[in-house]
């Protein structure tokens, strides 16, 4: 399978303009050969939409907005990050993903592990997981996580959760895992996700996709760096950090690799990186004074 990967950079609250980056992602990926198109999380309402959700049209026009996409959709499936109803108890909404196909119902998948420390607050909004089960895309079992859901107790303030997503999908037989995340930048941040990533992948026996975020909303900046490694953990594909990138990452690289057992390390300094976190911030407050 042919994985594309759309690090976008969405615009919290800017519902079509967000679904026309994805859409125009979507179709440049799937002319470029990618059968299944993964974006970030929470790709169509931008990360994090906070109060937003709580306005009466915001969350029904974004699900307006995902059946726009499904209609678009040709050969290859598109992975997309939204926000959806709780028909039952507990919170109003979800943090979900959707697998869009052609001429198939629409699978949706919601996010287990809601962080609520730091700069996160998805408890006051979202209702974790139930269950969460693999789907099968031409052919192949595909396990799909959302961004907190990859990250492991290790890697964690403390001890927060009782469950794991990931193991519990490779348990229900899920051949490659995918990870939609919105994952603030952090000054060792890259590193840290790729050790954990390739550790996990390893650690299952499992090749791992993790698309995130570029950009950034108010007090948040995301840096992108997505990447994927195969299943002994070597890195096979590596997207740019702090601008919009795309990458199609081959079945034949997620099984054999010729990349050795290298750390995903960035070609830029810690000075360098910080210096485009603080561009980022100030394109991003610069934007706001001008609208």
């Amino acid at each position: 399978m042919k994985i594309g990967f759309a690090q976008i950079n969405p615009t919290v609250g800017d519902l079509r303009g967000n679904c026309e980056l994805i859409a125009h992602a979507y179709e440049r990926l799937a002319a470029a050969g990618a059968e299944l198109v993964l974006t970030p999380e929470l790709a169509i309402t931008g990360y994090p939409p906070q109060d937003l959700v709580l306005k009466s049209r915001f969350v029904p026009e974004n699900l307006e907005l995902l059946e726009r996409l499904h209609a678009r959709v040709g050969d290859a499936a598109l992975l997309v990050g939204f926000v959806d109803r709780n028909e039952g108890r507990g919170k109003p909404f979800r943090n979900a993903a959707a697998l869009l196909e052609r001429g198939k119902p629409i699978r949706k998948t919601y996010k287990s592990l809601l962080p609520t420390y730091d700069v996160f607050d998805e408890e006051r909004y979202f209702q974790p997981a139930d269950h969460v089960e693999p789907f099968v895309v031409h052919g192949k079992k595909i396990g799909v996580t959302i961004c907190e859901d990859i990250w492991t107790e290790h890697y964690l303030p403390r001890p927060l959760y009782d469950c794991e997503p990931v193991r519990s999908l490779v348990e229900q037989g899920a051949e490659i895992i995918l990870n939609l995340s919105s994952s603030p930048f952090g000054l060792h941040k890259p590193a840290i996700r790729f050790e954990m990533v390739a550790g996990l992948a390893r650690a299952h026996q499992r090749p791992i996709s993790y698309c995130n975020l570029v950009g950034g909303d108010d007090q948040l900046v995301f840096d992108g760096n997505s990447f994927a490694v195969n299943s002994a953990g070597n890195v096979i594909a590596q997207l740019a950090a702090f601008r919009e990138d795309e990458r199609v990452s081959t079945q034949l690289q997620l099984r054999q690799s010729n990349f050795t057992r290298a750390k995903c390390r960035s070609k830029f300094s810690r000075h360098c990186l910080l210096g485009f976190a603080i561009t980022v911030a100030n394109a991003i407050s610069i934007r706001r004074w001008l609208v």
